[in-house]
């Protein structure tokens, strides 16, 4: 049996002694999981120990989203060179255009929100400085999430198990990086509406990341959809 994806992309193949099966399909498949693994222990190990610290060094504005770097982006990538493999985050072809698109969509279902929401929305009105910093912030924050999802996760496990248990493994890491989104979306759209919207949000990015094998463009989509509603905000708001 044998599965291509996408052009550009990973290829599984179950030929005998391939990823697919008998011994090959073994040692494929406790490689991605023991990198996997590592890469979730090690991040969360950086993460728990950088947000005290950076908050200890009096650097509490960020601390959460410089450790989630830390964290889930730097100790990954550490662990992904260290192991012999190569970083694969994708170039700016058609992939990463797509991606950015993917999140672009996404904006739609929340333009109608920003009127009336009006307290939530109006907390980005900020100063100059303060508009750099939650951008730098937000930008690094985002963009690891789309890294780890996909690129860690995905990827990995798409590649020793197959593209569904990719998927289902990546849109699992990537709902769970989203907790504290859907703790404010419930508010602003319902819970059931906000579960909805970010499952939605979760198999858009994944199958699009699955097509393209472009983490780079999901990951300036995230940030970019980010930008987008705090200026339409400004915007809408007067």
């Amino acid at each position: 049996m044998s599965i291509a994806i996408a052009p550009g992309g990973a290829e599984w193949r179950g030929a005998p002694g391939g990823p697919g099966s008998g011994a090959g399909a073994r040692s494929s498949r406790m490689g991605a999981a023991a990198l996997v693994i590592t890469c979730s222990l090690s991040g969360a190990a950086v993460f728990f120990c950088a947000g005290p610290a950076l908050v200890a060094l009096g650097l509490s504005r960020g601390a959460h989203e410089l450790a989630v770097f830390a964290g889930f982006f730097l100790a990954p990538m550490l662990v992904i060179v260290l192991s012999g493999r190569r970083a694969e985050l994708g170039g700016l072809d058609r992939g990463f255009f797509e991606g950015v698109g993917a999140y672009v969509l996404l904006i739609a279902p929340l333009i109608p929100l920003i009127p009336l929401n009006r307290v939530y929305f109006e907390s980005y009105r900020m100063g100059a400085g303060e508009a750099a910093s939650w951008a730098f912030l937000t930008l690094l924050q985002v963009s690891t999430i789309d890294f780890f999802t996909r690129r860690v996760v995905q990827l990995e496990l798409e590649r020793a198990w197959g593209p569904g248990w990719g998927l289902l493994a990546g849109f699992a890491a990537w709902a769970g990086g989203h907790v504290l989104e859907y703790l404010w979306l419930r508010e602003l759209m319902t819970p059931p509406g906000a579960a909805l919207f970010l499952g939605l949000a979760g198999a858009l990015t994944g199958l699009v990341y699955w097509r393209t094998k472009n983490a780079l463009g999901l990951m300036a989509g995230h940030f970019l959809l980010n930008a987008l509603v705090a200026a339409l905000s400004i915007i809408l708001l007067g």
